[in-house]
């Protein structure tokens, strides 16, 4: 029943996470169409300083609350809870005051003098969002799992209509922003709204013993978050810091992530991370490691297919997305697509389940390094693309750092602590199937075209290649079917609804 439930929450996370995803690369493609090149540079020179500077001050307070909140007894939770906002308010205000005073020196190293106003503009935005941006960690904390979804599905759809509305009616980048900074103070009312309510009823009590552990546990990760974040950000600041902003929108429109670990296995493994300790503090390695495969495999499986697909597609996806004007950047785009591969698993909150929090900042710090030098030195000897290369390795570098710690804190042969020989046949599938796909970008089709006839060949292949070797099963296909009909269901209800209230 246990297991039954944590699938269900971790399977409706990871819906809203698609939904959510989705969105932001909808804004994306917007704004890319909507704005002028060296206008959508800008909003990523902002956006880009925005997720920089998120991660320092966040002090990896919203990961603690999966670690901590399952755990406390009701009596701790709701002085928990206030705890958390109340310190995520407080760290804000430095938050959007550097922003605000790093505007002049940002704008002049970036090459874009334009760029100070719209910083200054922003600087209100973290200050709005900050102390509700682990809503979603607390309602999944207090099982209100499908609250967090909807919280998060709601907010993104609010985001992404402000943010178009103003892109696509006005088409100025400074109503952009206005539109993001309105979104901002709804998302934050919302969610203050939606963690009180659960909470209304529970006894207050504050611990400042209960703050130090919570603080203790989150600030190490939170420096490991805070050298990741910047290790993800590495390549796009050395090209901003190179390159005009026309450059670096050309670099923003290849070197994005397919949010698969967003969508996929941050939402699954921040789901069991409290089983996984558990079973960790019991001494129940193997029941460990077999809820953490089952979680790897079955992850594996659209991480694979969405590697090699898009590895064939990657011209006419990228145009299809962002127009003609970006099609310099389907190479960037290819190499970025290798980080795929990394997300069937998040090693770090795996690590963090076992307790072990200071090795991340260790591992991260390691692979930061290993960036910058390769990052620098790639830049100027490969060009704009050069970044992006330096940042894959370091992102290799840092998985398998962190790996090897889990292994040591496990005590288990590598062999055991990763299925390689499952692994290995479901990547040898993927690449059969592409291999069949990429015949369709041969012929002499539109983008669309060749999108839909490689995708319908790719996954015809797929799939057949999947349930030969297991790693889909028709009980899973079953499953995805239900969710199509009950989808349809829900829809025709709707509709039913709609026409009766009209009538």
């Amino acid at each position: 029943m246990q297991s039954t439930r944590m699938a269900a929450s971790a399977m409706l996370m990871m819906l809203s996470s698609a939904i959510s995803h989705g969105c932001f690369l909808l804004i994306a493609v917007v704004l890319a169409r909507s704005l002028e090149v060296a206008e959508f540079g800008t909003f990523n020179q902002v956006w880009l300083v925005n997720k920089s500077l998120l991660y320092m001050f966040a002090l990896g307070l919203p990961v603690s609350v999966y670690y901590f909140l399952p755990r406390l007894p009701d009596a701790k939770r709701k002085g928990f809870v206030l705890q958390t906002m109340v310190s995520l308010t407080i760290l804000a205000l430095p938050f959007s005051i550097a922003m605000y005073l790093l505007a002049d020196w940002l704008a002049r190293y970036f090459h874009n003098p334009g760029l100070a106003q719209y910083l200054r503009l922003f600087a209100v935005y973290p200050l709005l969002t900050l102390p509700t941006i682990s809503t979603d960690a607390i309602l999944i904390g207090l099982g209100r799992t499908k609250y967090a979804a909807l919280f998060e599905i709601t907010t993104k759809t609010m985001m992404v209509l402000a943010v178009s509305a103003a892109g696509v009616l006005t088409q100025r980048l400074d109503l952009v922003f206005k539109a993001l900074v309105a979104y901002a103070l709804a998302q934050s009312l919302l969610g203050v709204w939606m963690v009180w309510r659960p909470l209304r009823h529970m006894t207050l009590r504050f611990s400042p013993a209960d703050w130090k552990s919570q603080v203790a546990f989150a600030a190490p990760y939170g420096v490991a978050t805070l050298a990741g974040a910047l290790n993800y950000q590495v390549d796009k600041v050395l090209v901003a810091l190179v390159y005009p902003p026309a450059v670096f929108a050309l670099y923003a429109a290849g070197a994005f992530e397919i949010p698969l670990a967003g969508v996929t296995s941050v939402p699954v493994v921040s789901v069991i991370m409290g089983e996984l300790g558990r079973r960790f503090t019991a001494g129940d390695i193997e029941g460990f490691l077999r809820l953490w495969h089952q979680s790897l495999l079955k992850l594996a499986v659209p991480a694979f297919a969405v590697a090699a697909l898009l590895m064939v597609l990657a011209g006419p996806v990228l145009v299809t997305l962002f127009s003609s004007k970006y099609a310099a950047a389907v190479g960037l785009f290819r190499i970025y697509l290798l980080f795929v591969l990394l997300r069937i698993t998040i090693p770090e909150q795996v690590l963090a389940s076992l307790g072990d929090t200071r090795f991340v900042f260790k591992a991260q710090l390691a692979a930061l390094t290993t960036n910058i030098i390769l990052g620098y030195a790639l830049v100027r000897s490969v060009g704009w693309v050069g970044p992006a290369l330096g940042a894959v390795a370091a992102g290799y570098l840092f998985a398998t750092l962190v790996m090897l710690r889990i292994r040591g804190r496990l005590n288990v042969p590598l062999g055991q602590l990763i299925p390689w020989p499952a692994l290995g046949r479901m990547a040898l599938v993927a690449v059969l199937a592409a291999a069949g796909a990429a015949g369709v970008t041969l012929l002499p089709l539109d983008a669309g075209w060749s999108i839909g006839a490689g995708t319908l060949v790719f996954a015809t292949l797929y799939v057949l290649g999947s349930l030969r070797i297991q790693s889909i099963t028709p009980d899973d296909l079953r499953t995805v079917w239900s969710w199509v009909l009950t989808a349809r269901g829900s829809l025709r209800k709707r509709e039913a609804l709609g026409n009766g209230t009209h009538q």
